[in-house]
């Protein structure tokens, strides 16, 4: 298959899923027209010491494979990830536990949006199936959007819905997932006297559940993952902005392996 076929497969590739996840949701996805030019850029012959399509000037051939390959990299990362998801979601079990952690997410306004409103119903779903009744950490400080505190109205939620007030513990710390994490984890080591180690639950959305997870491992904390299920009008969009977090995660490491492209290309095509 010609090189230029492999450019038009990605970029159309590209072009669909950055249009699935933003047309909707933005009115100006730049995304789309990155990849729109990438596409374009990859049909027009070079100007550079060009004669014909099949006489690529070194520069301009290292552009395009450059472009491909990193194309092809995220296309896969994403690949992972999507399927990652779906996998967990079908496979997570509920077992019984002694601290369920439902961690936070930014609010726009005092009303709970629909992912966090998601992760509480999970949360109230799971407790009300356990005997004894753990406790529930609600789990996320101050939003950076509105200045009010996540855990605040997490827990008043939960109240409405009929969870005691003993039940619930507030920490109203963190900031991101990490901290929701390492600041829970510091809550239960706290409140936790027996001489067994503590079982625990985390809910999450299901499209957060691997970095909430590559995150708990990092700190040391042991627990059961439990994905809530977020509709698909919220799913997607929220999706591609944890894939840009993923992305931005392991950003040295993909730093290393597009530098280590570059020097390959040159290699290849620089006599």
């Amino acid at each position: 298959m010609p090189f230029f076929a492999y450019i038009v497969i990605v970029a159309v590739l590209e072009v669909a899923l950055v249009m699935n996840v933003r047309s909707l949701f933005s009115r100006h996805p730049v995304p789309t027209f990155i990849a729109v030019t990438i596409f374009i850029l990859g049909l027009l012959p070079p100007i550079i010491k060009a004669q014909s399509m099949t006489n690529l000037s070194p520069l301009y051939t290292i552009f395009l494979a450059f472009i491909f390959c990193v194309d092809l990299m995220f296309l896969i990362i994403m690949g992972i990830y999507t399927f990652y998801v779906n996998y967990f979601a079908k496979r997570a079990r509920v077992e019984q536990a002694d601290y369920i952690v439902v961690l936070g997410s930014k609010f726009m306004s005092k009303r709970i949006p629909p992912i966090m409103m998601s992760r509480l119903d999970k949360t109230i779903q799971v407790y009300e199936q356990m005997e004894p009744k753990p406790k529930i950490i609600v789990s996320g400080g101050e939003s950076s959007i509105v200045k009010i505190k996540e855990s605040t109205i997490m827990r008043q939620y939960l109240l409405e819905q009929g969870i005691p007030d003993s039940s619930i513990i507030v920490e109203n710390k963190s900031i991101n997932t990490a901290e929701n994490l390492e600041y829970s984890s510091i809550a239960i080591k706290r409140l936790w006297n027996l001489p067994t180690v503590p079982k625990i639950i985390v809910v999450t959305s299901e499209f957060h559940v691997p970095r909430a997870k590559e995150y708990a491992q990092k700190i040391g904390f042991s627990a059961n993952f439990v994905p809530s299920i977020t509709l698909p009008i919220f799913k997607w969009p929220a999706m591609f902005r944890e894939f840009t977090a993923i992305i931005w995660y392991y950003r040295y490491t993909i730093e290393t392996v597009m530098l280590m492209m570059i020097v390959l290309l040159i290699c290849t095509f620089v006599p």
